[in-house]
């Protein structure tokens, strides 16, 4: 859709928000728009709706992770935005049906946007848009998709000196225990807990559960069901919100995915649960608590096109710290019935509304709006094609046959630049700019490493 019949389509909407929103008592409006990384990246202003959005520089898609830490790399070069072009504007245009009013502060008011090119075409970047699109031709399929994501992540208390120095690993974890499921892990865990989720509440974001998971400092939430693109709205929401509510109260929460050293304590994963409706009834489950034909075929597109799409799955350096299938983070692409060491737990009971797909590869540094992306596009390939579905994996059972993710971030890429179905997916631009950024992430590491003597050469040949 184009940005004149984008703006044409919300009008009326618009309108009605801008009256509700005022009625309210809303004074104020947080705009965010999702980095490539799957950060909002947000605007306060007094409140103002509209619908053909504003300005905004492109550079955006090309922000770093953390911002240039620790070698200053802020961003990085690509068509969108550099030299060559002097750093052009986009155009942010807010999705009205995503605004929302604050509950724990009720004069504020939020709205995610997505991006538009100057010309009025959807900007090929930008992930949301891209999400939208694959949702849709599901849709033209007879099917809908719903989506449920659970976020693992450490809440540490916040001490500003050592953060400014980039001392993260000395912080200390919030609460004095390890033990998942404890509801005493600190005394003000319950209020805590309580008051996200009333937050989460008031913005339309049901939290399922939240957890101490095994692990100082470890924790988890579970979102509620929603469709594609409100579900990765969502969990990019519930993570701002998570950590807005944790610098509140003089802590800061982190979803880089091990903050551990490998094989200590747990990582941080973020899973996926996928399931299809049609005309409102679910269609995963078959006879005997088995998948049905279309849960098969579904399941069968995702495995096929798992290993090139493994990218978006674990994006960064630290992604591959948690590889370690004995502590269910998958590494093959496999699948079997309530098996939490596969790529893919499917789970057909109590009932055939719960039958769903938990995709457990990505940790929590996922940008969702690719991720989901990348599963319902590959389950429509399955489902089009009628994919037969290989045998499952019983447990922690090793085939000769399997077919294994890469454990680094340069392999994913390669696969990745390689795959004709994410150019195909995503677009050739977005491909060509996504891996822009992944090569920046590979060659800032290299760059970090080569400026300094690691501890392991100091104890190995200092004497």
């Amino acid at each position: 859709m184009k940005l004149r019949d984008k703006v044409a389509a919300q009008a009326d909407a618009c309108a009605d928000g801008s009256a509700r929103m005022k009625a309210a008592g809303v004074k104020y409006l947080q705009g965010h728009m999702a980095d490539l990384n799957g950060t909002f990246r947000s605007k306060m202003s007094p409140f103002k709706l509209s619908t053909s959005g504003e300005p905004l520089n492109g550079i955006l898609y090309c922000v770093t992770h953390g911002d240039g830490q620790p070698i200053g790399d802020v961003a990085f070069e690509a068509p969108i935005a550099e030299e060559k072009n002097g750093y052009p504007n986009i155009q942010a245009v807010p999705d009205v049906s995503t605004l929302r009013q604050h509950g724990w502060s009720p004069d504020v008011a939020s709205i995610i946007s997505s991006g538009y090119l100057m010309n009025g075409d959807p900007c090929p970047l930008d992930a949301r848009l891209i999400l939208e699109r694959v949702d849709a031709r599901l849709r033209a399929l007879g099917f809908e998709a719903s989506v449920a994501l659970e976020y693992e992540f450490g809440v540490f208390h916040a001490d500003h000196d050592l953060m400014r120095q980039g001392r993260f690993s000395e912080l200390k974890p919030w609460g004095q225990s390890l033990r998942n499921y404890d509801l005493t892990r600190t005394g003000d865990y319950m209020e805590f807990v309580k008051e996200y989720m009333r937050r989460m509440d008031s913005i339309g974001i049901g939290v399922s559960g939240f957890v101490s998971e095994y692990g100082f400092g470890m924790y988890e939430f579970a979102l509620a069901p929603k469709p594609a693109l409100e579900a990765a709205d969502d969990a990019v929401r519930a993570k701002l919100h998570l950590r807005e509510l944790c610098a509140e109260r003089g802590l800061v929460a982190t979803f880089m995915t091990r903050f551990q050293p490998p094989g200590k304590e747990s990582a941080c994963g973020a899973h996926q649960h996928i399931s299809l409706w049609k005309d409102g009834a679910p269609v995963m489950a078959g006879e005997d608590a088995l998948l049905s034909d279309t849960g098969r075929r579904f399941t069968a597109g995702i495995l096929n096109r798992m290993r090139e799409t493994h990218l978006l799955f674990r994006p960064t350096i630290n992604s591959y710290r948690r590889f370690d299938r004995g502590a269910w983070s998958p590494v093959d692409v496999t699948w079997g019935y309530e098996n939490r060491t596969a790529a893919l737990r499917v789970i057909t009971t109590p009932t055939p509304a719960a039958a769903r797909v938990e995709h457990r590869v990505s940790g929590a540094d996922i940008n969702p709006y690719l991720t989901v992306a990348a599963i319902l596009a590959s389950g429509c390939e399955g489902i089009e094609g009628a994919f037969e579905l290989q045998p499952e994996s019983i447990g922690m059972e090793s085939r000769e046959d399997r077919v294994l993710l890469h454990d680094n971030l340069p392999d994913a890429v390669a696969d990745f630049a390689a795959s004709d179905f994410c150019k195909a997916t995503f677009s050739p631009e977005f491909c060509h700019h996504y891996l822009l950024g992944r090569q920046n992430e590979i060659s800032a590491f290299e760059t970090w490493k080569a400026s300094r003597i690691t501890d392991f050469e100091w104890q190995r040949y200092f004497l």
